[in-house]
C-alpha cells in the first residue's frame, strides 16, 4: 500500500487526510473479505473432505459387512448340509437363523406339501424367549399376522414389524392379538419357497421393540434358499431310505418264506422216496416193466426235487449266518476226484470228458470238507450241463501263495455278455440256457458264491458266448 506523502515542509490538508482515511478503509474491507472467503473456502474443503471419509467408512463397512453375512451364510449352508433328518434340519436353521440375525427367537414352519414334510424348528436364546407362546403350525398364527404373511407371500417378499404397537397395518385390536398370540412386540418373516409355491416360512421374534434390517432380511431369505435345497435333498435320501429298508425287509420275508417252504418240503419227499423204494423193491406187490419206467422217472425227478430243496436250505442257513465251518486242511484234486466219479452216469450220457490237472506243489485249502465239496460238486455240474457234446472239460488245482486256486473251463454254450453280471443271483438263468431247455435251478453259482464268502474267498466268472465258461475259485491255503 502506497501512502501519498505531502510535500516536505507543508501539513497536509483535511481533505487529503480524508481521503488518505477512506483508501485504508477500502483496504481493510477488501482483506477482510478475502480472510473471510478464504475461511469459507477452507471450511467447505473440510467439510468436503469429511463426507468423503464419512462415505469411505461407510462403504468399507458396508463391504465387511457384506463379506461377514455371505461368510456366515455359506457356514450356515455347509451345516444345514450335514443333516440328514428332516426335523434335525429344520431345528438346525431355526437355530442358526436365530443366532446370526440376533434375534430372541426363531420359529421355522412348514406346510405339509412335498417335496417337503411337514415339521417344524424352534429356538430361543433366552429362557424367557422360550416361555412364549408355542406355535404348533402356520395355521395356529392369529389372523392379522397370517393376513400379513400370505400378502407378503405372493411376492415372495419378506414382511417385518418393528414395533406391533405402533405400525400403520395393525390396527389397536390386531396389534394386541398378535402381541398376545407370540408373546412379543416385534417380528419379521421370510417365506420359505419352492420356485413360486410357499411351502413355509421363517419366524423371528424380538421380546423389545426392534428395527429390522435390509442385510438380516436378505440373509435370512438366503437361508429360506438353502433350507429347501437341504430338505428337497434329505427327503430324497430318506425316500431312498426307506425304499431300501422296504427291499431288506421284503428279501428278509422272501429267505423266510423259502426256508420254511423247503424245510416243510423235506417231510413230503422222504415220505415219497421211501414209498419208491417200497414199490421198486416189490415189497407193496409186483411191479410191471411199465409201472417199473414210471417209478425210475418218478425217482429222478425226486432227486432233482430234493437237491433243490438242499440247495435252499442251504442258501438260507449261510443268510441267517448259521452255518458252522468244521475248518481243517481239504485236498481240493482229492475232492474234485470224488464230485467227477458222482458225475460219471452223466459225462457218459452226454459224452463229455473231465481232466483234472494238478500243479506240482498246490497246497491243500483250508476250508470245510463238506462244504468245499458242494462247491466243487456244482461247479462241475454246471460244466458238464453246458458243454456241447463231445466236449471237455478241465479242473485245475493249483497254489498262489497263501491261496488254492481251483479253476474249471468248460468249452460250452458259454453266458451271454450282458447277463453276466447276475450269474451269482439266485434263480438267475442264462437266456442260452432257457432256450436250450437246459434243466436248472439257478442256484449252483449262488451256492457257490456263499461257501466262498464263507471261506474269504474270491470267485470269478469270464465266459465268451458259444466258447465256454470259466470259473475261478481262490480260497486261502491251509496253514
Amino acid at each position: 500500500m502506497d501512502i501519498v506523502q505531502p510535500p516536505t515542509g507543508h501539513a497536509p490538508s483535511p481533505t487529503d487526510l480524508a481521503a488518505e482515511v477512506e483508501q485504508l478503509r477500502a483496504l481493510l474491507d477488501r482483506e477482510r473479505e478475502r480472510r473471510i472467503a478464504a475461511e469459507r473456502l477452507g471450511e467447505q474443503a473440510a467439510a468436503g473432505l469429511y463426507d468423503s471419509v464419512r462415505a469411505m467408512r461407510a462403504a468399507q463397512g458396508e463391504l465387511i459387512e457384506r463379506v461377514d453375512r455371505d461368510g456366515l451364510v455359506n457356514e450356515l449352508a455347509r451345516s444345514l448340509r450335514q443333516d440328514l433328518d428332516s426335523a434335525q434340519l429344520v431345528e438346525r436353521a431355526a437355530e442358526s437363523v436365530g443366532r446370526a440375525v440376533a434375534a430372541d427367537r426363531c420359529d421355522v414352519l412348514l406346510v405339509d406339501a412335498e417335496p417337503t414334510a411337514a415339521v417344524r424348528g424352534s429356538w430361543s436364546r433366552t429362557d424367557e424367549a422360550a416361555a412364549l407362546p408355542s406355535v404348533g403350525s402356520f395355521v395356529d398364527l392369529p389372523e392379522p399376522l397370517t393376513a400379513l404373511l400370505l400378502e407378503a407371500a405372493q411376492r415372495l417378499s419378506a414382511v417385518h414389524v418393528d414395533d406391533v404397537e405402533h405400525d400403520d397395518r395393525l390396527s389397536a385390536d390386531e396389534a394386541a392379538d398378535i402381541e398376545k398370540a407370540l408373546g412379543t412386540r416385534s417380528f419379521a418373516s421370510v417365506p420359505v419357497a419352492v420356485g413360486d409355491e410357499v411351502v413355509g416360512w421363517m419366524l423371528l421374534h424380538a421380546l423389545e421393540p426392534r428395527a429390522w434390517r435390509g442385510a438380516d432380511m436378505a440373509m435370512c431369505t438366503g437361508m429360506a434358499h438353502d433350507l429347501v435345497v437341504s430338505l428337497i435333498q434329505v427327503r430324497a435320501f430318506e425316500q431312498q431310505r426307506e425304499s431300501v429298508d422296504r427291499l431288506r425287509e421284503l428279501d428278509r420275508a422272501k429267505d423266510a418264506f423259502i426256508s420254511s417252504v423247503s424245510h416243510e418240503l423235506r417231510t413230503p419227499l422222504a415220505s415219497i422216496v421211501g414209498y419208491l423204494e417200497l414199490i421198486a423193491e416189490g415189497t407193496m406187490g409186483e411191479v410191471g416193466e411199465g409201472v417199473a419206467r414210471g417209478i425210475a422217472i418218478v425217482e429222478r425227478n425226486v432227486v432233482r426235487l430234493r437237491a433243490l430243496v438242499e440247495d435252499l436250505l442251504t442258501l438260507s442257513a449261510y443268510d441267517a449266518e448259521e452255518v458252522h465251518l468244521d475248518l481243517q486242511p481239504v485236498d481240493l484234486t482229492a475232492v474234485v476226484e470224488r464230485c467227477r466219479q458222482a458225475l460219471l452216469p452223466t459225462m457218459v450220457h452226454s459224452d463229455v470228458s473231465v481232466a483234472v490237472v494238478t500243479a506240482p506243489g498246490a497246497r491243500p485249502a483250508w476250508g470245510d470238507p463238506e462244504q468245499l465239496e458242494q462247491l466243487a460238486l456244482n461247479l462241475l455240474s454246471n460244466a458238464v450241463k453246458f458243454s456241447h457234446e463231445h466236449g471237455r472239460v478241465e479242473v485245475r488245482v493249483s497254489g498262489d501263495g497263501d491261496e488254492v486256486v481251483l479253476v474249471v473251463a468248460d468249452e460250452g454254450i458259454g453266458i451271454p455278455e450282458g447277463e453276466q453280471n447276475r450269474v451269482f443271483a439266485r434263480f438267475f438263468r442264462s437266456s442260452l440256457a432257457v432256450t436250450g431247455e437246459i434243466q436248472g435251478t439257478g442256484l449252483g453259482l449262488a451256492l457257490v458264491h456263499a461257501v466262498t464268502e464263507r471261506h474269504h474267498g474270491t470267485v470269478t466268472v469270464e465266459s465268451d458266448e458259444g466258447k465256454g465258461t470259466t470259473v475261478t475259485v481262490r480260497l486261502p491255503a491251509s496253514r
